[in-house]
């Protein structure tokens, strides 16, 4: 009996453990400044005889977390349409992370984003961040995106050079969402490498692709920007700096 009775009281501590490990992790959860952008709404496209919703996400790299978004970047709450776009506003010299490590670099001014089901979704983004050479030249070049392509300062291309590349957006499904979904998109490095400032010097890159199933989707940066582990550590493996969310609703 006393067995049995310091059994059940031991399985009551360890789940009083693990709820308060819980209950940590949570309070830590990494929320952008911005909230959650909400693709804006660019009305309706025709792919393969089929309308679908055309919406456009938009987002930076920049070379510190701290004060780094220029004035061009402000989001405002709401669309001309009356439509919520982002849910909150990013003003010059806030932190774009409002985590420790500020000189890290990191993706602004959000990096939680909500778009439709089977939505063509465009993707403007400027790069302000210094690079290098990427682990896996895999990741140099463009896949899954509409074409096979991206733009970078408006011109067409299937990748950049794999010497001289500074992020990339890697989008993948959460295991049973959509098996097989990949999405992952290239940047070259900013003009002004790490000197970038006031919206100055910045890669403009746009890119769609075709929204997939309901549910979450991971994103991430792979290039190795961070330290130790082949250059995936630090901000690398530190959620909200290279990585992020798309909910598909």
């Amino acid at each position: 009996m006393k067995k049995f009775v310091w059994g059940v009281i031991s399985v009551l501590i360890g789940t009083v453990l693990v709820a308060a490990v819980g209950v940590g992790f949570n309070s830590q959860q990494y929320q952008p400044p911005g909230g959650v952008e909400v693709a804006k709404s660019l009305g309706t496209v025709t792919i393969n005889g089929k309308t679908v919703p055309h919406v456009q996400l938009s987002f930076n790299t920049y070379p510190s977390a701290a004060g780094a978004v220029p004035p061009s970047a402000n989001l405002t709450t709401s669309s001309s349409s009356g439509s919520p776009r982002i849910s909150g506003t990013i003003s010059p010299g806030q932190l774009v992370h409002p985590g420790g490590n500020p000189t890290w670099p990191a993706y602004g001014p959000g990096t939680l984003y909500q778009v439709p089901q089977g939505a063509l979704v465009t993707v403007k983004w400027i790069q302000y961040d210094s690079g290098g050479v990427v682990n896996n030249p895999y990741f140099a070049a463009v896949h899954g995106t509409v074409g096979n392509v991206e733009t970078v300062n408006g011109k067409v291309a299937t990748g950049v050079d794999a010497n001289n590349m500074a992020h990339t957006f890697t989008l993948r499904a959460e295991p049973g969402v959509d098996p097989g979904y990949l999405v992952s998109v290239p940047s070259p490095v900013s003009k002004l490498g790490d000197n970038a400032v006031n919206g100055q010097g910045g890669q403009v890159v746009q890119f769609s692709f075709i929204a997939g199933n309901k549910g979450s989707y991971t994103w991430n940066c792979e290039f190795p920007c961070g330290l130790s582990i082949a250059g995936f550590g630090a901000v690398m493996s530190s959620y909200g700096y290279m990585s992020g969310y798309l909910n598909v609703v």
